[in-house]
């Protein structure tokens, strides 16, 4: 609920505060007042444009304060923006300077314009001629449906996230599908190269030892001849064994050369042994066998495919498992792919069985409505007006959590005329009585919203008026709302009303306002009956207008 207003230095305002209060407030005032600015500067301290030139002196500041009492509505707003006010109020101030730069703050803390937008999102609206913007959107519409038909839409919801997550794994998975195909190609090229050559444990070093022995072939036959002639000799001579003997004997006649001897023939034991693996290993190899050629080539083979698959050359036999492991997995994808779009499309035809039972239910409700609407048209002076709503189903890439309905609005103001959209067919006095229609519909299902209406029953009289009024009085009853009029009949609703009056004092023209009381309100609503020469008739007009209050 707006609770109070103060504006300075605004256009032909100097200096006013207005303390509101729930329910029905109303100003009026002759043309030209300034009542209108009331709300432009509303507009303004709300996060709004300055479309003004304000003319202001060297340092003087224009400034529009706005104090809100913070409802839930607007606890709801702050907690989805992770914003914390502790205070019971929200004070909203807009400064001008003379340069026209201007700066918003919020609870004395200078915020984005964005900011105030977001807090008072669907707490406060301004009904203005031309202005009615949520009657040209479609989507206003529908969950005015929703909202007077008592439409329960958790479970659509809840069925539309579970539907939206599926679809977009299923799609993510697919777009995928050009590069795991790419990705599986390169692995079976990957596989086809490690076949070729088919690398086995320790087998890259061996070739590197291989090599190594090539390099050095020549010197390695020499010495390794040398060794043989060496061993040759030594096995011809027995000198060894003639050692041992020796000992032998020397140790039957002197018992201290029994640990010399027995270490002798242990270690002549292990010398034959060691000379018989030596000849044995020269003697397994042919020189004349090995291919050098052919080794030298596995080498560049294995250094060459360790380049292409990032690995050191030894290790290149552990990775054939997993590439044929990779391979695997992908050749699973057209199982996994049909796996992934039957559960989307499980979801989809659930969801579609739930937005099916919430499109009747609006079909059904909204064909309520639009005969409630058209019955009222006729008294608010929209004699032969007509609106009808036509449901159809969007295309799957636009279903959402409200459901899968595309409603066209379609009004006419003569049954002879072909129905179209509301922007294209009602004027802005008829745009401003449709509404509020609408508005007093839902004035059960609304609540604590602020609502304000600048001349919505311009050019209206008599029992058209009354019925504006009644509507307006109706809203008010859960709603504050503020009213700018000329109508007695609507001024007469109001629990608080004002009254603007235009002052010329040494050349300068200023607005000032007037909390109007039981006696100037007669007088007031008199002047709206009869004009600036109140009549006897009119003050009595305005007493029993007041008194249906």
């Amino acid at each position: 609920m707006l609770v109070s207003l103060e504006i300075k230095n605004f256009l032909l305002i100097k200096k006013i505060s207005i303390n509101f209060i729930d329910g029905f407030n109303a100003f009026t005032g002759e043309t030209g007042a300034g009542k209108s600015i009331i709300i432009e500067g509303l507009k303004l301290a709300l996060g709004g444009k300055n479309q003004t030139t304000l003319n202001l002196k060297e340092n003087e500041i224009s400034s529009i304060k706005a104090i809100f009492e913070i409802n839930d509505l607007i606890k709801k707003n702050l907690l989805a923006q992770n914003i914390e006010i502790d205070d019971d109020y929200l004070i909203v101030e807009r400064e001008i300077n003379f340069k026209h730069k201007s700066k918003l703050l919020i609870n004395g803390e200078i915020k984005p314009l964005s900011y105030v937008k977001g807090i008072l999102k669907n707490v406060i609206e301004f009904q203005e001629n031309f202005e009615q913007q949520e009657l040209f959107d479609n989507k206003y519409f529908l969950k005015f449906i929703d909202n007077i038909g008592g439409i329960n839409k958790d479970n659509l919801n809840l069925k539309f996230e579970k539907f939206k997550d599926l679809k977009n794994a299923y799609l993510a998975f697919i777009n995928n599908e050009k590069n795991i195909n790419e990705k599986l190609e390169i692995l079976r090229v990957k596989n086809n190269k490690i076949n070729l050559l088919n690398p086995k444990k320790n087998e890259y070093e061996e070739l590197i030892n291989k090599r190594n022995l090539n390099k050095n072939i020549k010197k390695y036959i020499d010495i390794s001849n040398e060794i043989k002639k060496s061993i040759f000799n030594l096995n011809s001579n027995d000198n060894l064994n003639t050692l041992e003997k020796n000992l032998n004997k020397l140790k039957d006649i002197n018992l201290e050369y029994t640990d010399i001897s027995d270490k002798f023939a242990s270690l002549n034991l292990d010398i034959n042994e060691l000379l018989n693996e030596l000849e044995n290993k020269f003697n397994s190899i042919n020189y004349e066998e090995i291919d050098f050629e052919e080794i030298d080539e596995k080498i560049f083979q294995y250094q060459h495919l360790s380049k292409f698959f990032n690995v050191e050359p030894e290790n290149l036999f552990s990775i054939k498992e997993t590439i044929l492991n990779e391979i695997e997995t992908l050749d699973n994808f057209d199982r996994e792919k049909k796996i992934m779009f039957n559960k989307y499309n499980d979801a989809l035809n659930i969801y579609k069985e739930e937005a099916l039972i919430v499109s009747n239910l609006r079909k059904k409700e909204s064909k309520k409505i639009s005969r409630n609407i058209n019955d009222q048209l006729p008294i608010v002076n929209i004699e032969q007006g007509e609106i009808v709503f036509k449901f159809s189903e969007k295309e799957e890439k636009d279903y959402s959590s409200q459901g899968y309905d595309e409603l066209d609005v379609l009004f006419r103001t003569n049954i002879n005329s072909e129905f179209s959209s509301i922007k294209k067919v009602a004027s802005g006095g008829e745009l401003s009585r449709l509404l509020l229609i609408i508005k007093s519909l839902s004035a059960n299902n609304d609540s604590n919203l602020t609502l304000i209406f600048d001349e919505v029953d311009s050019g209206l009289s008599g029992k058209i008026a009354s019925n504006v009024s009644e509507k307006i009085n109706n809203i008010s009853k859960k709603n504050q709302v503020i009213a700018i009029t000329h109508s007695p009949q609507v001024a007469s609703k109001a629990h608080k009303h004002w009254k603007i009056e235009k002052i010329i004092k040494n050349n300068e023209m200023t607005s000032q306002i007037i909390e109007l009381n039981n006696e100037s309100r007669i007088n007031e609503i008199a002047s709206l009956i009869s004009g600036t020469k109140i009549t006897e008739t009119a003050r009595k007009v305005a007493s029993d207008l007041l008194k249906n209050l």
